[in-house]
């Protein structure tokens, strides 16, 4: 009985729409304080003459660098707020958690979008894009999507100095470098930014402001404690304060506090010294100690907080009327920034939270933990999982730690923010990131995603040598069938089709229940594994399977991706188109248009062009799809896209091209264990007669795997000591291995052994 293949058009209803994916409840939020320009306060002291230096700036980076707590954020937000500026501000402050680019690129992004809320759509997909780097794929799409915005148009980035990650400056240089004419960056730093800064400086490219712009006159200081704080100081005194503390902006606020109802102000201001750190610890005690019990207390409790709403602190300190105490504290200039419009959400200066902290620590070190542990649990029940995992930590949790880790590794993979997780789990104590299986499995998923497969095994095999019996949080159902799940996909991309199918399969059996939230993975796992095997229509069923459940986008676009291109093989091309643009939209509604999920419906579209003539539209579908693959680092998908770029070439007549590329599919098809049904696609492409291709695979067969990785390395220049190195045996043992190719292959010396294996096409 004829066996007949599964039909995709029964799924055509649930493939052409899914709901956009929802963030975890509160990460909007987050983005929105951080997006929020402050409004200087009425009373604030006015700094026309360096406001009109920014305003009439047109260099491409405006750097303001200077200690804690000398107005810069003042600054900048003061050029905003000025009546005659002509430009659009997007404004983006940053904290420590900013050092995972896509988290950082993507804070980026939803600044500018506040200027223009259609701004680089396309842009998300490419920072999100696995192994991608930013400079080659995402940062050029972002300096383009900059050239059409308005005139001057700046893009400020608070406390930069909180950014410590490489390939964020290196990113961020490039775009500085490529700024269209019509928009700025500015940055409020405490350290200088790696950028180039003399570069710049030599090409006019750069406006700097540092500390010595930044202090107070005379003047100013007068305008801060006189007028703006109500002291009615001398003259005399007023100078002498300017100059004890060099003009320092939060020197002096802090100083004015102090003064406020001293009974003695000139015995105040004749004892006070001023010299650095000491003025801060002096004039805090000062402060602190001119504040109500419950005020007091209620500033220090806090300090563990980034940010501060009523109901967290309430939370914190176990009372109520937080958000009433939050008002009353802005209200007495005791460095309360707030972050948005509605002062529900608000921030201590840093300087300020940092010497309450340290205050903290020194007076009430015995409640920190709890502290913290009252602090975890309300970000975790209102979503604000980063903040529940910071604090769990800070806490000395660690258990709670890597629960939550356990609980979320996945959601925030999903988003890409790898280094995010990778963060997390490096704070964990080594003990528990070793003997936690759960751990050691999110750190190797995080290894596949990064592009390390040959990683992830030893990984893998770490995570299982650790101490099982606590649930699996992540949806999957044990430590094993997560395991199988993991390889299947792992052994692919390194091109061992066979070790795929096992492990699909073990995952199939481990993972039984169809309607469980990890079961789409298992099935796209089979799925591929089914397809480069040679079985498509099991592949068929499988993916079909992994569609009916929409809880995960990425697996339904790839199943998508993957019928595609297997209605293009059996030449229905209607239904391939069908499938493939349903996947390409998907990808673009869940911004995943550069992820490797896409590549086989690039592959489908240039097939379906290439079976219409339309060889040019074939051509850039199929090296789309390429790209892609090879950013990724998918042997398999790679091989497939150089063949089809091979028959494209045939056709257009170039056989010198068509011959390269099938030369580098060999290459690539050489490294692949066992890479399934592609074996026979190279050699269809190569024109071997059957007879001796079946001569070919059993040489091949004959050759151990230790044999073959050896061959592999006999056209390189390494010695056969060398070689020993590679593959850690010994020399002695690499010679045997060589002596068995020699005789297998009939040969007596290592370039005929090179040139007999590159004949047979096992080279």
């Amino acid at each position: 009985m004829e066996k007949t293949r599964p039909d995709t058009r029964d799924i055509k209803r649930r493939t052409t729409r899914t709901p956009q994916p929802r963030e975890p409840s509160g990460q909007q939020l987050v983005v929105a304080t951080k997006l929020h320009i402050p409004a200087p306060r009425d009373n604030r002291v006015a700094r026309p003459s360096l406001v009109a230096r920014l305003a009439e700036a047109r260099a491409r980076l405006i750097v303001v660098s200077a200690p804690a707590g000398a107005g810069k954020t003042t600054l900048l937000a003061s050029w905003h707020a000025a009546p005659d500026r002509s430009r659009e501000f997007a404004w983006l402050s940053l904290d420590e958690r900013d050092n995972d680019p896509v988290c950082f690129w993507h804070g980026v992004l939803a600044a500018l979008r506040t200027v223009e809320p259609e701004f680089g759509r396309g842009v998300d997909a490419a920072v999100r894009a696995p192994g991608a780097d930013m400079i080659e794929l995402a940062m050029p799409m972002l300096v383009n999507a900059l050239t059409p915005l308005g005139d001057r148009t700046v893009l400020v980035l608070d406390d930069y100095h909180e950014i410590t990650n490489v390939d964020i400056h290196r990113a961020v240089a490039f775009v500085i470098d490529h700024l269209p004419e019509s928009s700025q960056l500015a940055v409020a730093t405490r350290s200088d930014p790696p950028f180039g800064l003399a570069r710049l400086r030599a090409q006019a490219g750069l406006l700097e402001l540092r500390g010595s712009d930044l202090r107070l006159s005379d003047i100013e200081a007068a305008a801060l404690l006189n007028d703006s704080m109500s002291l009615a100081l001398q003259t005399h005194q007023v100078r002498s304060l300017q100059e004890r503390t060099e003009g320092w902006a939060a020197g002096l606020q802090l100083v004015g506090l102090s003064l406020d109802r001293h009974p003695d102000p000139q015995a105040f201001i004749d004892a006070f010294a001023g010299d650095d750190r000491q003025v801060t610890d002096y004039l805090m005690s000062e402060v602190l100690d001119r504040q109500d019990p419950a005020t007091r207390r209620f500033l220090l409790c806090t300090s563990i907080l980034e940010r501060l709403s009523g109901p967290l602190c309430d939370a914190v300190l176990e009372t109520e009327g937080s958000a009433h105490r939050l008002v009353a504290i802005e209200r007495a200039n005791l460095f309360l920034v707030p972050l948005d419009g509605r002062r529900v959400w608000y921030r201590y200066h840093h300087l300020f939270r940092d010497l309450l902290a340290n205050e903290l620590h020194m007076a009430e070190a015995q409640q920190l933990d709890e502290l913290h542990r009252r602090a975890a649990r309300w970000h975790l029940e209102n979503g604000f999982v980063a903040a529940a995992i910071h604090h769990a930590a800070a806490a000395g949790d660690f258990e709670q730690t890597a629960e939550l880790i356990a609980a979320h590794w996945l959601t925030y993979i999903n988003r890409g923010e790898l280094q995010t997780v990778q963060a997390w789990i490096r704070n964990l104590p080594d003990r528990l990131a070793r003997t936690d299986p759960r751990i050691g499995l999110a750190w190797a998923w995080m290894l596949l995603l990064l592009g390390r497969p040959s990683e992830v095994e030893a990984a893998v095999t770490a995570a299982e040598r650790g101490v099982a019996g606590k649930p699996m949080r992540d949806g999957s159902s044990s430590v094993q069938s997560n395991a199988a799940t993991l390889r299947a996909p792992a052994h692919l991309m390194l091109g061992d089709v066979g070790l795929a199918v096992r492990n699909a399969a073990l995952a199939d059996e481990l993972e039984p229940d169809r309607a469980g939230p990890w079961r789409p993975m298992v099935a796209n796992v089979r799925g591929m594994a089914a397809y480069w095997s040679g079985a498509a229509d099991e592949a068929v069923n499988a993916f079909q399977e992994s569609i009916s459940q929409v809880h995960l986008p990425a697996c339904r676009i790839h199943a998508l991706s993957y019928l595609a291109t297997i209605s293009a093989e059996d030449a229905d091309h209607e239904e391939a188109q069908r499938l493939a643009e349903a996947t390409l939209r998907l990808a673009g509604e869940h911004d995943l248009v550069e992820h490797w999920v896409t590549i086989m419906a690039h592959y489908a579209t240039g097939e379906i062009a290439r079976s219409r003539g339309d060889l040019d539209a074939a051509r850039s579908a199929t090296e789309r799809g390429l790209g892609i693959a090879r950013r990724g680092g998918l042997r398999l998908d790679t091989v497939y896209g150089l063949l089809a770029l091979t028959r494209i070439a045939t056709m257009t007549g170039d056989r010198i091209q068509a011959r390269d590329l099938l030369a580098r599919a060999e290459r690539q098809l050489a490294v692949c264990p066992d890479p399934g049904i592609l074996r026979e696609r190279v050699e269809r492409e190569q024109g071997m007669s059957p007879r001796r291709a079946a001569h070919a695979r059993s040489l091949a067969d004959d050759l151990s795997d230790r044999e073959l990785d050896v061959l592999r390395l006999l056209p390189t220049r390494l010695s056969l000591r060398e070689i020993a190195s590679e593959l850690y045996v010994s020399p002695n043992t690499v010679k045997t291995h060589v002596r068995h190719v020699y005789e297998k292959l009939r040969v007596s010396t290592r370039t005929e052994a090179v040139t007999r294996a590159r004949e047979l096409h096992l080279l």
